[in-house]
């Protein structure tokens, strides 16, 4: 298997089977980011495909000194950035409350998550976390990314993503919380 910065190089040459090896190497993580941001499962089907898209006409401006999949995270989340913008202008539709085992996953990074009930609440109290904390959330604990792959993502000091990954967890706790009833702790 070849490594990314081969693939690009040869992307770069024209090859695209390189580009479709890079797509199927990225395709589940991104349209999973994208739908942890956005929420929707059209809008990130969409901005997936956008992503690819902005991607492969960019691709003159990665830089070999960082790795591809940093710069393709950030270009999946200014992508599910201009799309919440834009759904801001036009209000869109309501969050797609789309059952989770229904995604098409490659590979699940729920499948800690035993309680289907647990997972689709804490998710539905996920997508209601203002973007930036909720970007965060996804990078760090659904992605599994370095705080500092994370802080080149979002372009922001990586003392600043620990701060809004902490705000996160406390929102998300409290939003949880207020789910659940005592009860249903005690298992």
């Amino acid at each position: 298997m070849k490594n990314d910065h081969d693939l690009v190089a040869k992307i770069r040459a024209k090859d695209q089977r390189a580009f479709v090896e890079l797509i199927d190497r990225y395709k589940a993580r991104i349209y999973h980011t994208t739908l942890r941001i956005l929420g929707n499962r059209e809008d990130a089907e969409e901005a997936a495909q956008d992503t690819f898209v902005r991607a492969y006409r960019g691709l003159e401006n990665f830089r070999e000194d960082a790795t591809f999949s940093t710069w393709i995270y950030r270009v999946c989340v200014n992508t599910c950035l201009n799309k919440l913008e834009s759904r801001k202008r036009f209000k869109a539709q309501d969050i797609d409350k789309t059952p989770i085992e229904d995604l098409p996953f490659i590979e699940s990074p729920e499948a800690d998550f035993a309680d289907e009930d647990l997972q689709t609440r804490v998710f539905s109290s996920m997508e209601k976390l203002p973007v930036k904390y909720r970007t965060v959330l996804v990078l760090y604990h659904i992605q599994h990314l370095a705080y500092q792959e994370i802080a080149e993502i979002m372009q922001m000091p990586m003392g600043s993503i620990k701060t809004h990954l902490f705000r996160a967890r406390a929102l998300l706790r409290e939003r949880v919380l207020r789910e659940f009833s005592p009860e249903e702790f005690v298992a």
